[in-house]
């Protein structure tokens, strides 16, 4: 993968939207990734408006939502150490290609990782986390 490329670069941060699935592996690395962050600054991220007009299409009213994790004010990533398989992908991939096109070139086996990834059980942050709370309240 050309990551140099990446570095200090955040337009793949466009594609960082709402409702994507995540692993049960994925949610939990995140969970203990955020159990480790101070507190203020998990509510920071958390107060941002996350629902805003779509880039290019204001004058249509269109809206899109940004992903819970990303931080509006910082145009980054809030759990880039932590991020799911597919937040890996952006930019480094046929079909998610660099939205500036700087990355030269594709790895051989991103297809057969997009693949393989795919066939396992998914569902969105929101799905995994009711799981999570479900299950809480009946150990109660």
């Amino acid at each position: 993968m050309f990551l140099e490329v990446c570095n200090g670069c955040d337009h793949c941060g466009t594609r960082c939207l709402a409702g994507f699935g995540v692993t049960r592996p994925e949610w939990e690395a995140v969970q203990a990734f955020l159990a480790g962050q101070a507190a203020p600054e998990l509510e920071r991220i958390e107060a941002q408006e996350k629902e805003l007009p779509w880039p290019g299409a204001e004058e249509l009213d269109a809206r899109v939502r940004y992903c819970r994790f990303r931080d509006m004010e910082k145009n980054r990533c809030s759990i880039y150490p932590v991020r799911p398989t597919i937040c890996r992908l952006f930019g480094h991939t046929e079909w998610l290609p660099c939205p500036i096109e700087a990355v030269p070139s594709y790895p051989d086996g991103a297809a057969a990782l997009w693949n393989a990834y795919r066939t396992e059980k998914r569902k969105p942050w929101e799905g995994w986390q009711e799981k999570e709370n479900n299950a809480s309240m009946s150990n109660a």
